[in-house]
């Protein structure tokens, strides 16, 4: 059997594990759907975006997209490989025929699904609930930011693997930093009511420009949401989280 088969063959059991997983479809898939219902039942009215009054409706849903994609790309993938590498599975994969770095890949495959269906539902209901915008510009806006957000979430989830040295502080770090970038990032409060330093601050990390980038794709008429900062930073974050995951990786478990 070829690479490619047995890496398609692997994702497909990956992913047949990760539905029979409670915990992990409930924090991946369905908290960010409770999220979205939640937040737009919670608020409303409208919020300034930009300069612009927009229904807060409209604000939120695509910021929880980009929370989603966090989930999924890198506090998801982090707990995953740091699991399985401190349970000894990547290690017995190198002593077997089929390459470790077929394992591997296959949990970053599984992140990258995971994202698209979860975007694709939010999206829809953003469509169907709240009268979220989807153009042709619109469309382009959220296919890069999805795969660029993609990108730089898995290189950051990788890249934490060589801090997280246990599978009980994988599930501490992605969660809690996860959340608490979500607070400075316009995701779980709009930008116009954060302080100065604090929204400075949020704009040093990726998410907040991923969130920026798919709300402005969705709320502004007749624009991509495709600025150069946002996606310079998001592609910035995926190349040197990359490097340091490359560097820094190791299949040997590490917590002992």
């Amino acid at each position: 059997m070829s690479d490619t088969a047995l890496l398609i063959s692997q994702v497909g059991y990956g992913l047949r594990g990760f539905v029979r997983n409670a915990r992990g479809m409930v924090f991946t898939v369905v908290m960010p759907v409770v999220l979205l219902l939640l937040f737009n039942s919670i608020f409303s009215g409208s919020t300034l975006f930009n300069g612009l009054e927009v229904p807060v409706a409209n604000y939120f849903t695509p910021g929880i997209v980009a929370y989603s994609i966090m989930l999924a790309g890198y506090s998801s993938l982090l707990i995953s490989v740091v699991t399985a590498r401190e349970r000894g599975i990547i290690k017995r994969f190198r002593g077997t025929p089929m390459p470790a770095w077929i394992y591997l890949m296959s949990l970053i495959l599984q992140s990258i699904v995971t994202v698209a269906v979860t975007v694709m539902i939010l999206v829809g209901m953003g469509l169907v609930f709240y009268h979220l915008r989807l153009d042709a510009q619109g469309l382009l806006g959220l296919a890069v930011y999805t795969v660029l957000g993609t990108a730089a979430m898995c290189a950051l989830g990788l890249a934490f693997t060589g801090v997280a040295t246990t599978a009980d502080s994988a599930s501490a770090i992605g969660p809690f930093s996860a959340i608490s970038l979500a607070f400075i990032s316009g995701v779980f409060i709009p930008v116009s009511q954060l302080p100065d330093w604090l929204r400075d601050v949020g704009r040093l990390f990726p998410l907040a420009h991923l969130a920026n980038g798919l709300q402005s794709a969705f709320i502004v008429k007749d624009s991509t949401g495709l600025r150069l900062e946002d996606v310079g930073v998001l592609a910035i974050w995926a190349v040197i989280a990359g490097v340091v995951a490359v560097r820094t990786f190791r299949w040997e478990p590490q917590g002992r």
